[in-house]
């Protein structure tokens, strides 16, 4: 088995922003899709999104797209449950995962092919974990080999997968990008502002 897959968390519950942030229109598109786009561009397969209590409009929003959407019934209990989901419905399918956050839209292609060449010729060396970082701070998305799902089933609370990547120090890779902006998540309105205008400036 070699596929590699994506799980894409999309349940937050945006308390910061004050409404579903991951429905918010960028360009003419909710936020969330960015991340589904990027990772089936990307050749990533299965694709499951993770959703909460919008799961409807979630599939409403990518019926075009032959992405996987699931329903967390527990997302109110944070990001640990969605990550769980997501890696549940995925683990006997791949060999490895993708985990992507619903509101870091400027993720490019090229990111994720990094990424991918990357655990392609480290993991003879035993790294069992990728991430990206930009600008030497760590970031989305992260690649799990097949042997740490394990682990990600029994995470708990709202701090995703930050344990298990710290009891793997020696597994891990970074891959370092020197565009900041990539690696950006929109968690308030202010961010909203700011980095909308952005995206704007970078894509004229």
């Amino acid at each position: 088995m070699s596929e590699i897959g994506a799980v894409i968390l999309a349940a937050g519950m945006s308390k910061r922003m004050g409404q579903p942030k991951q429905f918010l229109s960028l360009h003419g598109k909710p936020l969330f899709r960015y991340s589904v786009e990027t990772a089936m561009l990307s050749g990533l397969r299965p694709v499951v999104v993770v959703s909460g209590e919008h799961t409807d409009l979630v599939k409403e929003y990518i019926r075009d797209l032959p992405a996987v959407v699931i329903y967390n019934p527990n997302f109110a209990k944070g990001m640990s449950s969605s990550l769980k989901a997501g890696v549940k419905a995925i683990c006997d399918q791949v060999s490895a995962c993708f985990v992507f956050l619903a509101d870091q839209p400027f993720i490019p292609v090229s990111v994720v092919d990094r990424l991918r060449e990357v655990y392609d010729i480290a993991k003879s060396k035993n790294i069992k974990i990728v991430r990206a970082r930009y600008a030497s701070v760590p970031g989305h998305p992260v690649l799990f080999a097949a042997e740490i799902f394990p682990e990600l089933l029994r995470i708990e609370g709202d701090r995703g997968a930050h344990q298990v990547i710290r009891q793997h120090l020696s597994e891990l890779a970074y891959v370092d990008f020197d565009h900041s902006f990539w690696g950006v998540d929109i968690d308030t309105p202010e961010d909203w502002k700011i980095y909308s205008k952005e995206k704007n400036e970078k894509t004229n």
